[in-house]
């Protein structure tokens, strides 16, 4: 079995790493791919876990799909797509056209709700309590080889299938302050290499996918965003090294 995440807050990582407790698997962080052509996978078993972002999954997630060439021609695939309201409009969706390109399938789908960024966390506990009994709940499932997934509509891929929508501009107009010190936390944490330091202080690029990584695990708060919810969230059982 492989376990492929990506993951800014941290929550997806952890989903990840629960599932890979329960089978003996270290998740891998698809941003590590980044730039290859391809990518075999010889498992029988593989795992698609992701954020939700505007209701779907992040660009990374989608290329990284792309890329993956597959040894076994009929892989068992599940997947569990994290996000505030613990659902997705498009994500399982796309998930399924990016497989189809490499005539594979979903089989397995699973909706988390997990402590967002964007919402109020009044009943963080309360949720990340539902959310472990859920896993345990997944975990029985993808062992059965359960099924649960039905692809809709078209599989050809989209012309702009990877490109991020006009809306994601609201959710990238982050500041840098007069806070940082410089630190490169924040560098080490871009999936996209969005950010650079330059004169002691983080630089940021156009790249940027609203995973906003950078704001929440910055020790210094000086990543400003508008619509972000104070205090800043990362899953509380997941440290930043474990995502560089």
């Amino acid at each position: 079995m492989k376990i492929f995440y990506f993951s800014g807050t941290g929550n997806s990582y952890w989903i990840a790493k629960e599932i890979g407790k329960y089978f003996s698997v270290e998740p891998e962080s698809v941003t590590k791919f980044r730039g290859m052509q391809s990518i075999k996978v010889e498992d029988e078993q593989i795992g698609i876990i992701a954020p939700v972002y505007l209701n779907d999954i992040p660009s990374v997630m989608k290329e990284f799909l792309l890329q993956l060439m597959f040894a076994n021609s009929t892989p068992y695939v599940f997947s569990v797509l994290s996000s505030g309201s613990g659902k997705n409009k498009t994500g399982f969706q796309n998930i399924s056209i990016a497989l189809a390109q490499h005539q594979a399938q979903l089989s397995l789908a699973n909706d988390i709700m997990m402590p967002s960024s964007f919402q109020a966390r009044d009943n963080m506990d309360e949720v990340l309590g539902e959310a472990t009994q859920k896993i345990a709940g997944i975990c029985k499932a993808i062992e059965e080889k359960q099924q649960n997934y039905t692809p809709e509509g078209r599989m050809t891929l989209p012309k702009n299938f990877t490109k991020l929508s006009f809306l994601y501009k609201s959710l990238t107009r982050m500041k840098v302050t007069d806070q940082c010190n410089g630190c490169g936390l924040c560098a080490k944490l871009c999936p996209t290499k969005n950010i650079t330091i330059g004169n002691g202080k983080a630089i940021r690029g156009n790249n940027c996918i609203a995973c906003v990584a950078c704001a929440n695990w910055c020790p210094n708060h000086a990543i400003a965003h508008p619509m972000l919810k104070d205090p800043q969230y990362h899953h509380p059982d997941v440290s930043a090294n474990e995502l560089i």
